[in-house]
């Protein structure tokens, strides 16, 4: 009875370790996917920025003030990501519990900063072509 008390808790710990390790893998697949959707509207969101800060320089600008509001959103987005994409560190000394808490919390910081990435580009992606006309 022993021996098959003893199985069954080697059994249930194993196959709770590798539940650990399943799920902190799907974490960090799913936050480095949706990093890499971010990384592609931050670049348009630079692009969007270099464009607005080309025509901020111009005398003649019509609605400055919201070219300004817009290109100062783009660049707290563009921060925003930078600083997560330096801060971002998941470290091998970590319990099972304390990263998949840290890549969840993470995964939540990711989807918000790609929240406001998309809404700086798509405001400024309607001036800019407002401007245009």
């Amino acid at each position: 009875m022993k021996k098959f008390t003893s199985v069954i808790l080697l059994a249930a710990t194993l196959f709770g370790c590798a539940g650990k390790n399943e799920e902190k893998g799907a974490l960090r697949d799913s936050l480095m996917q949706i990093h890499e959707k971010v990384m592609a509207v931050d670049e348009q969101a630079t692009n969007n920025h270099m464009k607005l800060d080309t025509l901020l320089k111009q005398r003649n600008l019509p609605d400055k003030d919201s070219a300004e509001m817009l290109s100062k959103n783009l660049s707290t987005a563009e921060d925003a990501m930078s600083s997560w994409m330096n801060h971002f560190e998941e470290k091998k000394e970590w319990t099972d519990e304390e990263t998949i808490k840290y890549l969840r919390s993470q995964k939540r910081l990711m989807l918000s900063i790609d929240s406001q990435l998309n809404k700086a580009v798509n405001e400024s992606d309607r001036y800019l072509k407002k401007i245009k006309k």
